[in-house]
């Protein structure tokens, strides 16, 4: 903490941007330099973060001391005004979410879902949900792409339902966007998201896609039976019907996969950058002084909600 405070006397910056709120103690003594500011730049869903007396404290003293508190949704920047903070130094900014190439690729007779084999990915749920889904889609597997401590139990519990021929564990893939181009369906079953890049990038590369419309996320990229399928949260037959509703219809596939491609626009790199340099020089500029990142342990990064490395 002193070496950053020096690192922060020597370069002067306007701001610092802290990207854990958990770890804002790490900014504290820098704030005290003249003229540099601190905003505060949420990457997880607000309701799980304050669970414990840390998060909520962390919060508090955000809203005291910070002069900007970035989250990506706009359920979490309600919330926050809401129990913290004046709402006017609130505000939502998404992450850049890069466009891939827009070839065409064979879509299978697959249903994919990705991301860290944790609890709050929902993918014991998926898995019920799947093993009554497979009766009526006998040519249809699901494929869970991920790492993490619970995959020994998913496993186990493929093996227990009966589905242990229809289910594919695989590890993360350096090229995901190859995976949500082939898939047939793509299915996000978190119970709770920060925003769900994985759903984003899937809907960008043209993937009909099935979500819980758990509390933050999914319900402000899917409009429901336009781009995207939302059923409610953690509501395992409600995601089996869904699942067995686009497996049979390929012409509903096409036609979600079609408009879930457009939800690329407010993720784009220039929208984003406008955003952030709207909401920190005043629609300025940018400013020639540097800002000043402080990086969590495991970087902030467009996967923070979905890749192990985030």
């Amino acid at each position: 903490m002193c070496a950053f405070t020096l690192f922060v006397i020597h370069r002067r910056p306007q701001w610092i941007i802290c990207t854990d709120t958990n770890r804002l103690i790490i900014a504290l003594l820098a704030t005290l330099v003249t003229n540099v500011r601190l905003a505060v730049w949420e990457h997880f869903a607000l309701s799980h973060s304050i669970t414990k007396w840390r998060g909520k404290l962390a919060r508090r003293l955000a809203a005291v001391l910070a002069s900007r508190i970035v989250t990506l949704t706009e359920r979490d920047t309600e919330l926050y005004a809401k129990l913290f903070a004046p709402s006017g130094t609130i505000t939502t900014i998404p992450n850049i979410v890069i466009r891939p190439g827009m070839e065409k690729a064979v879509r299978r007779q697959e249903i994919l879902a990705m991301g860290r084999l944790v609890p709050q990915k929902g993918f014991d749920l998926l898995l019920e949900a799947w093993s009554a889904a497979s009766r009526k889609l006998p040519d249809w597997t699901l494929r869970i792409v991920g790492d993490g401590p619970m995959r020994a139990q998913l496993v186990r519990q493929a093996s227990a339902l009966g589905i242990e021929t229809r289910v594919i564990f695989a590890p993360f893939s350096d090229d995901p966007y190859s995976l949500f181009s082939q898939c047939g369906i793509f299915v996000l079953s978190s119970r709770f998201e920060g925003l769900g890049f994985v759903l984003i990038e899937a809907m960008i590369c043209g993937a009909a896609c099935i979500s819980f419309d758990c509390q933050n996320g999914p319900r402000e990229v899917i409009r429901n039976g336009v781009n995207g399928l939302l059923v409610p949260a953690e509501r395992v037959d409600d995601l089996a019907s869904a699942m067995v509703k686009l497996g049979e219809n390929p012409m509903l596939r096409q036609r979600l996969g079609s408009a879930a491609r457009s939800v690329s626009r407010p993720f784009s790199e220039p929208r984003v950058a406008a955003r952030w340099h709207e909401v920190l020089y005043d629609q300025m500029p940018i400013a020639k002084k540097p800002v000043v990142s402080v990086m969590p342990a495991r970087a902030a990064s467009r996967r923070a909600e979905n890749r192990p490395t985030a």
